[in-house]
């Protein structure tokens, strides 16, 4: 009995004592420093929630960047077509200029044509045009663009008909050179596909001694060209033993010609 009454005395006192120690200084000193010891930890919990959500953030950041530069490099594609595409009708529009200036004061009469075939074996020998008989086109007409001469007019069909390059050594074209009495004939001469052929004009004088740059021209001997039409300019003159020759530039770039001329005879 008295063992009892000495465990209810010290549940008492133990109860006691919690009470007084949770008194409301005792609760604050207490809430302070448990405060004081989870602090160190809440400061790194909410500095590593800011760089949580800043991370976030600037990947919010970069994906809008990643999408504004896909966006900016399509717009920038766009430009330059819409340059390019500028350029070239700008382009197109100051030939079709210089074309019709040309028509208009030329002595002859032209027919306007445009190449409408081209064969990758024939590259260098023939093209076909969109005018034939119907337009009074015929053979052995000259063929040419305000820069010189193309060639001549072979095949000929209603609405259409083949023209023999220059470049194509079976093209004879009796020419004379600026400057001097030298008269001869430019052919092309043979070459793969790939290159572009070179012009040749034989049947000069050994003395002919031609420089670099000046200008030949059709001679009209022959009765197939007119005399005057500008078919390039000498590159090299050497001396055969037969004859001089010199290369020529051809003053038409025969790789990129669209469209022509053919002539159907002198006067307007």
């Amino acid at each position: 009995m008295r063992q009892i009454n000495a465990i209810a005395v010290a549940i008492f006192l133990v109860v006691v004592l919690v009470l007084f120690a949770f008194t409301p200084r005792n609760t604050e000193v207490m809430q302070a420093r448990f405060l004081g010891v989870i602090a160190p930890l809440l400061k790194n919990g909410s500095a590593l929630q800011k760089q949580i959500v800043g991370f976030r953030e600037g990947m919010k950041k970069l994906n809008e960047l990643d999408a504004e530069n896909k966006a900016l490099r399509v717009e920038l594609d766009e430009l330059r077509a819409t340059d390019q595409t500028l350029q070239g009708l700008a382009a197109e529009n100051n030939q079709l200029r210089r074309a019709l200036q040309f028509r208009e004061r030329s002595s002859f009469k032209l027919v306007p044509a445009r190449i409408i075939a081209r064969d990758a074996t024939t590259w260098w020998s023939t093209i076909k045009l969109d005018k034939g008989s119907n337009d009074g086109i015929g053979p052995d007409q000259p063929v040419l663009t305000e820069d010189g001469l193309v060639g001549k007019t072979t095949v000929v069909a209603g609405n259409a008909c083949t023209v023999l390059l220059i470049s194509d050594e079976n093209c004879g074209v009796a020419a004379t050179v600026e400057g001097t009495r030298e008269r001869g004939i430019v052919r092309g001469t043979r070459t793969s596909t790939a290159t572009a052929p070179d012009l040749n004009l034989g049947l000069l004088s050994k003395l002919a001694d031609l420089k670099p740059g000046q200008k030949v021209f059709s001679s009209g001997v022959g009765g197939v060209f007119p005399s005057g039409i500008l078919i390039g300019e000498v590159k090299k003159f050497e001396v055969l033993p037969l004859e001089g020759t010199a290369s020529i530039i051809p003053s038409v770039d025969l790789t990129t010609i669209e469209d022509v001329f053919i002539v159907r005879g002198e006067g307007k």
